[in-house]
C-alpha cells in the first residue's frame, strides 16, 4: 500500500500507535495507519490504511480510503473506498471507485471536469431543443 503508483511518493507516515488530536496538513502525500482526531488536508494524496480512524474532513488530489472515516471527503481527482473502508460523510470527487466490500454512508458527489460539464449541458440544451420541435404523437390501442 505504499506505493500504489510508481508517480505518487508518500512524504509522510502516521505509524499504527500514533493518535493525533488536531488537523493535519501535508505538502504532499500521508499514509495513515494511526488515528486522527481533526481535518486531514494534503497537497498530494491520502491513504488510509486498514484499522486506521479519520474523525474529521479529508481534502486531497487523490484518496485510497481503506480506514474508518468520521467526515466529509473532499478530493480533486480520484478517490477509491478499498474493501475493508467504513465511510460516514458526504464525498465529493471527480472519478469515484467502491470496492465490494467497502461501506459508504454518505451523498456522492462526482464533480468532473468543468469543461466537459459544460459541453455536457450544451449538448443535453441542443438535444431538448431538437426534441421539443420535432414532437410526435403516438397512439397505441
Amino acid at each position: 500500500m505504499l506505493r500504489n503508483n510508481s508517480d505518487s511518493k508518500i512524504s509522510s507516515i502516521i505509524g499504527p500507535e500514533v493518535e493525533v488530536d488536531g488537523d493535519v496538513r501535508v505538502i504532499g502525500s500521508i499514509l495513515i495507519y494511526g488515528k486522527i482526531n481533526g481535518s486531514v488536508n494534503a497537497t498530494g494524496s491520502v491513504r488510509t490504511a486498514k484499522g486506521s480512524h479519520i474523525q474529521g474532513n479529508i481534502e486531497s488530489k487523490d484518496a485510497n480510503i481503506s480506514g474508518n472515516v468520521e467526515g466529509h471527503v473532499n478530493i480533486e481527482n480520484k478517490t477509491v473506498l478499498e474493501k475493508d473502508c467504513v465511510l460516514n460523510g458526504d464525498l465529493t470527487s471527480s472519478i469515484v471507485v467502491i470496492e465490494e466490500g467497502a461501506i459508504f454512508k454518505g451523498l456522492c458527489n462526482m464533480t468532473g471536469n468543468q469543461k466537459t460539464n459544460k459541453e455536457d449541458t450544451n449538448k443535453a440544451t441542443d438535444f431538448e431543443s431538437s426534441a421539443a420541435d420535432s414532437t410526435t404523437e403516438t397512439n397505441i390501442e
